[in-house]
This record gives C-alpha cells, structure tokens and sequence, in this order.
C-alpha cells in the first residue's frame, strides 16, 4: 500500500516538474545577432509572421537574414537594403518561424550565426 502511494505522489510530482519545463514548440518571437546587427520575428496568429532585418553596423557588410519554418519545409530570405541607414528590411510571411539565420555579408564567406 506504501509502494502504490509513493508511485502515485512521485508520478504526480513528476508531472508537475515537466509542465513547468519549457516545451519543444518553438518561440512565439526571437530575434538572432550577428554583433549589432539583427534578425527578428514574431509569430501572429493564423500561422503568419512578422519578419525584420537591420543592419545597426556603419561597416560597409550587407546584413540578410534566412527564416525557416519547422523542419525547413519554407524559408524565405529578407534583407536591410539600405545598409546602415535609419530603416530595416521588413516582411509580412505567410508562415510561422521555426528557426532563423542571419548573416553578415563581409569578407570571405559570410559570418552566419542561428536562432532555434
């Protein structure tokens, strides 16, 4: 009778523990940089997104950015297209984000980094 009780309180507790833990659903919103440089979106209902690049860096290098959906099914490709002046690439897209990658366009191969 102690054994079924200790099962049932730890099962419970159990429970408890893995509701509190973050999920493996992705973010709502997120943003990924690359130094000063950022991608961001945010998930709307009805399965669209907000998307926006900025370049923030008077350097010279084009910033881009590849937005995913889960398991990479869509991407789309936004960039800042006025370099570092006041203004970002912006883009209304017909899905949710799952995972976002931006690059700088600088010397050599591009320096990429992610956001899951």
């Amino acid at each position: 009778m102690r054994i079924k009780r200790l099962a049932a309180v730890g099962s419970v507790l159990g429970l408890g523990i893995m509701m509190t833990l973050p999920g493996v659903a992705h973010a709502d919103s997120g943003c990924a940089y690359e130094g000063s440089d950022r991608a961001c979106f945010i998930n709307l209902s009805g399965g669209q997104s907000d998307l926006e690049v900025c370049d923030n860096e008077a350097d010279g290098n084009g910033v881009y950015a590849w937005f995913y959906t889960n398991y990479h099914t869509y991407s789309v490709k936004v960039g800042d297209g006025n370099g570092s002046s006041a203004g970002c690439g912006k883009l209304r897209w017909n899905h949710g984000v799952f995972q976002v990658k931006i690059c700088e366009d600088d010397l050599g191969e591009d320096t990429c980094r992610y956001y899951l």
